[in-house]
């Protein structure tokens, strides 16, 4: 979530600002120091540069009042990465009623209109009424009638307030990543009930509006330059609408699907009774070298408990065919196991608390149902969302017994567990 370079803090939230910020800052600087070519012809680049950095710091206050009013609302904040399309707040807990959403999202914008209006403010106490006027000679004619200086610093404040007014109108769109998506969101959320639907909604609004703006900002480039900001701001709104649809997806799918989903037959199941060299003679000897199976000791019908097969390493050869395979046993009362209907977001924090390789799923008489490795939540979240992974890579993560970083599993069902308790 974070993934910035780290500025400082604010009430304990830590502020992170994205590196694109120093390639979206240069353009802007080029492209805004052509208003002061005529005021400032040696300067007009550092004019440009300092509304640039206006244009950072009001959407950097937005995110800030937003990460604010999130803390006020009990969402734990720990950090706020300022990226040119909103920002990644990395929470402890979402937000749990529409109410709250809300209340979060709305505060941007506000503040947003606020920044506008001292900027308009200070425009006019610079320059007076002239800056009312609608007649371009008259707004022409500031340097002649306040001074260079005074009219550099009120383009400057003017562009500021135009620039917040933009962002807190802008923002208002009814599209994620927007605080705007985040009102649709709230509003479906209390009309259906559901959460899930709110965000799969105002995502796909924010895929349908960067379209759009991407399309309209190519249309303006074929006449002025200044459609490229246009696509650039609309691939960053389609991309992080799509970041929240995949989110939405997985979340939901950790939350649907159950051990029974997931598990695999993929154990033995071995007489309790038998003598250890019976056990190291017809399985252990049989499997291949870089096999590591998993062994269920089973007697007069019932599923008695785990295998712990490596420890038979400890047991004098001599002794195997006096011992049963009752000295490897391990109860399930001393093991960690799951049920056939717990939610695979649960084994996925059970896998990682634990560092297990794999977990038991037992059914509701006790016996083993089945078994759920890292291998088998990752080939379960395929089919029910259609990613189509290859089944080497599948292989892979079993044999390597991690989850893939970049699926981001972990974080989210530690998320997902916070949110529900």
């Amino acid at each position: 979530m974070r993934g910035g370079i780290r500025i400082g803090s604010i009430y304990g939230i830590s502020l992170y600002i994205d590196p694109s910020w120093f390639l979206i800052l240069s353009i802007l600087a080029v492209l805004l120091g052509n208003a002061y070519a005529k005021l400032s012809p040696s300067f007009s680049l550092g004019y440009g540069a300092i509304t640039a950095i206006l244009f950072f710091l009001s959407i950097a206050l937005n995110k800030v009042a937003h990460g604010l009013m999130a803390k006020a609302r009990g969402v734990e904040i720990n950090s706020i990465n300022i990226q040119f399309m909103g920002a990644a707040n990395n929470v402890e807990r979402e937000s749990q009623d529409p109410f709250s959403v809300f209340s979060i999202a709305i505060s941007g914008p506000l503040t947003s209109l606020f920044l506008s209006a001292i900027g308009f403010t200070t425009t006019w106490l610079i320059a007076g009424d002239a800056i009312l006027s609608s007649n371009p000679k008259v707004i022409e004619a500031l340097p002649s009638s306040i001074g260079t200086m005074r009219t550099i610093w009120t383009i400057i404040a003017l562009y500021f307030a135009q620039i917040n007014l933009f962002i807190g109108v802008f923002s208002l769109i009814p599209a994620l990543p927007f605080e705007g998506g985040h009102i649709l969101k709230a509003a479906i959320w209390k009309l259906t009930g559901d959460r899930f639907a709110g965000i799969r909604w105002a995502a796909r609004s924010g895929q349908f509006f960067g379209i759009l703006i991407m399309v309209l900002g190519g249309l303006i480039l074929l006449n002025n330059f200044g459609g490229l900001f246009l696509i650039v701001l609309g691939w960053f709104m389609f991309g992080s609408a799509g970041g929240y649809l995949y989110l939405n997806n997985l979340q939901q799918a950790l939350l649907d699907l159950n051990a029974e989903a997931a598990m695999t037959r993929d154990f033995r199941l071995v007489d309790a009774d038998i003598s250890l060299r019976d056990f190291a003679d017809k399985f252990l000897l049989m499997e291949d070298k870089d096999a590591n199976p998993i062994y269920v000791a089973s007697a007069n019908g019932r599923d008695r408990g785990l295998v712990s097969a490596e420890q038979i390493r400890h047991i004098d050869s001599h002794e195997w065919p006096s011992k049963s395979l009752q000295a490897l046993i391990k109860p399930f009362d001393e093991i960690d196991t799951v049920e056939l209907k717990d939610q695979i977001s649960k084994i996925v924090s059970l896998l990682e608390q634990k560092q297990l390789r794999y977990v038991i799923v037992r059914s509701p008489v006790g016996s083993v149902a089945g078994v759920i490795d890292r291998g088998d939540i990752i080939k379960a979240l395929d089919s029910k969302l259609l990613w189509r992974i290859p089944s080497e890579y599948i292989k892979q993560i079993k044999a390597d017994g991690k989850f893939p970083p970049n699926f981001r599993l972990v974080e989210i069902c530690e998320q997902l567990t916070q949110n529900n308790q």
